[in-house]
């Protein structure tokens, strides 16, 4: 009897187990036509073994883990607030908030993040920052099945960059 294929339920094991495959098509790999508007500019990072990527337009800076101070009743994912340049900012441990150890001081990094219609920002903290990849529209693709976990609700879809598959946000 053949072993029974379970479909991934969070986001970290669907990335970890689609197959590039699904990504190779003429649109994804080929350069786009001249008439064709270029795609939009991505921070990658990764977080545990996931590489992540959000619109450039979103992050406004990128940091080492500043001093946090810890506010009490709030969410273990929820690291505390800290000081940028006077702007007070919730920091957000994302690998708490997916249910890893938390980010190290030592080593992770910052994204500070705006949506252009709010007024606030935020501090991602993440494992590492990777680079600035452009991601055509056409190359991001919807997840293979529906995913469960804390990131489900925020993935734009899933994206082949640099032979690497990208969870887009």
């Amino acid at each position: 009897m053949p072993d029974r294929v379970t479909a991934p339920r969070t986001l970290a094991e669907a990335v970890a187990s689609l197959d590039a495959r699904a990504f190779e098509s003429p649109r994804v790999l080929d350069a786009p036509a001249p008439s064709h508007r270029p795609g939009a500019r991505f921070v990658r990072f990764t977080v545990g073994s996931t590489a992540y990527a959000v619109d450039e337009a979103f992050v406004t800076e990128l940091d080492r883990v500043p001093r946090v101070t810890i506010v009490p009743q709030t969410p273990e994912w929820l690291r505390g607030v800290t000081n940028l340049r006077g702007d007070i900012l919730s920091v957000v441990d994302l690998r708490v908030y997916l249910g890893l150890d938390p980010t190290p001081a030592s080593t992770g990094r910052m994204l500070v993040l705006r949506l252009p219609s709010e007024d606030f920002a935020l501090g991602l903290l993440v494992d590492a920052v990777d680079s600035i990849v452009t991601i055509d529209e056409t190359g991001i693709h919807p997840p293979a099945s529906t995913l469960e976990g804390a990131l489900a609700p925020f993935l734009r879809g899933m994206a082949l960059v640099d032979d690497r598959l990208v969870a887009v946000l």
